[in-house]
């Protein structure tokens, strides 16, 4: 029960991150309606890019176990981590501050005319999520969960499918209320969607922050 907790908060973090919030909002803002195919084309794309991830990292967590394993009981491995967990927390706390963006900027992927054809909306998809890849640490947090569960391969496959689709569910749930708000909706998104963008980039500040203490925390135990 507690990493089924754990998986569901990570996948709410996830959620919020600008692939699969703020540019879906941002989208919905510059065509000032909800556009469905288009919306649910880049949509599916990111989770189907980021399911395509968790599997690929879930065949390796398993592939690599005993590999790993001989790794993490040499001597040097918690002076890695300390050293790992230490850049992390210094560029976490002492990083440079998001800068805030003027009311009703779009997120930088959407500063050029777009065209809304399926492919585009593919192409943005994979770009969003792949740009991403490097910093999605909650993710990797959480496939490292499913990949210890005792289940059968099949389990943790719909595992990861469940996270991707809570991952993308609040953009859906707004994407709803704009279909059925209409043009009502508008005024209040142009004041959200710079906002979601600069807490996206403030929540990865925290999140590399709290990862690398809690890493030091546990490379300076195992090292005494």
């Amino acid at each position: 029960m507690h990493s089924l907790l754990s998986l569901v908060g990570l996948a709410l973090l996830d959620s919020l991150s600008i692939g699969t919030l703020v540019i879906p909002l941002g989208l919905i803002l510059m065509w000032r309606s909800v556009r469905v195919p288009a919306l649910a084309t880049y949509l599916l794309t990111v989770a189907a890019v980021y399911f395509a991830l968790g599997v690929a990292m879930l065949l390796g967590f398993t592939g690599l176990g005993s590999y790993v394993e001989r790794i993490t009981d040499t001597p040097v491995f918690p002076w890695i981590t300390l050293v790992l967990g230490a850049v992390l927390a210094i560029y976490g706390i002492f990083g440079p501050d998001p800068i805030k963006p003027a009311p009703g900027e779009l997120p930088k992927q959407l500063n050029k005319p777009l065209q809304t054809s399926l492919p585009k909306m593919i192409a943005l998809g994979s770009g969003a999520s792949l740009t991403e890849a490097a910093t999605m640490l909650p993710y990797i947090a959480a496939m490292g969960i499913i990949s210890d569960w005792d289940t059968p391969m099949a389990g943790q496959v719909a595992a990861i499918a469940a996270y991707c689709g809570i991952m993308i569910a609040p953009a859906v749930i707004l994407a709803t209320i704009a279909l059925v708000a209409g043009q009502k909706f508008f005024p209040r998104l142009e004041k959200a969607v710079p906002r979601l963008q600069y807490e996206a980039k403030v929540t990865l500040l925290w999140i590399a922050a709290i990862v690398g203490i809690y890493m030091v925390i546990g490379s300076v135990g195992a090292i005494r």
